[in-house]
C-alpha cells in the first residue's frame, strides 16, 4: 500500500468512524435519564454508550487530522505478512477471549471467572513473548497479583460505582 493510499484511507476511516461515535453519542443523550425518579447519574441507561461513543468520535477524529496533516505510515505496510509469533499470540488472544465469554463468564463467580482468566492470559502472552525476561515463578506471581486486583476494581466499579449486577 503506498502512502497517499494509506493517507486516503485514513481519511475516509477517520470520517466514517467519527461519524458513528458522534451518531452513538446523540443516541445515548436521547436515552431516558430517569430525572423524575430522582435517579443517580451513574445509573442512567445512556452513560457508558455516551462515554464509549465519545472516544470513538475523538479517535476518529484524531485519525482525520493525522491524514490531513500528511503524517500517515512513511513505507508500504505489510500487513499481509504476520511474523509466527504474531500468529500464536493473536490465536491464543481469541482462544482465551472465548473461553472466558462462552465457558467461564456467567458459570462461576465473576471474580473467580475474571481472576482466572487475566492469570491464563497475563502468563501465556509472556510465555510466547520471545523478548520474555522473567522466570516462569516471578512472572506467575506477578500475574497473579495483577489479575487478583484486576478482578476486584472490575468488580468494585461494576457493583458499587454502575450499580450492575454481574453474573454468578
Amino acid at each position: 500500500m503506498k502512502v497517499d493510499k494509506v493517507m486516503r484511507t485514513d481519511l475516509i476511516s477517520g470520517l466514517v468512524v467519527s461519524v458513528i461515535g458522534i451518531a452513538g453519542f446523540v443516541e445515548a443523550l436521547r436515552m431516558p435519564r430517569f430525572e423524575a425518579r430522582n435517579a443517580d447519574p451513574f445509573t442512567v441507561p445512556g452513560l457508558t454508550p455516551g462515554i464509549v461513543s465519545f472516544v470513538i468520535a475523538v479517535l476518529g477524529l484524531m485519525l482525520v487530522l493525522r491524514a490531513l496533516a500528511g503524517r500517515g505510515a512513511s513505507e508500504t505496510l505489510p500487513i499481509g505478512v504476520w511474523p509466527e509469533g504474531s500468529v500464536k499470540r493473536t490465536l491464543f488472544t481469541i482462544a482465551t477471549v472465548v473461553i472466558y465469554g462462552g465457558a467461564l463468564f456467567g458459570r462461576i463467580p465473576f471474580i473467580a471467572a475474571t481472576t482466572l482468566f487475566v492469570f491464563v492470559f497475563t502468563v501465556g502472552a509472556e510465555w510466547l513473548n520471545p523478548q520474555r525476561r522473567m522466570g516462569l515463578p516471578v512472572l506467575a506471581g506477578w500475574a497473579l497479583a495483577l489479575s487478583l486486583v484486576a478482578a476486584f476494581v472490575v468488580h468494585y466499579v461494576f457493583t458499587v460505582v454502575f450499580h450492575v449486577r454481574l453474573p454468578g
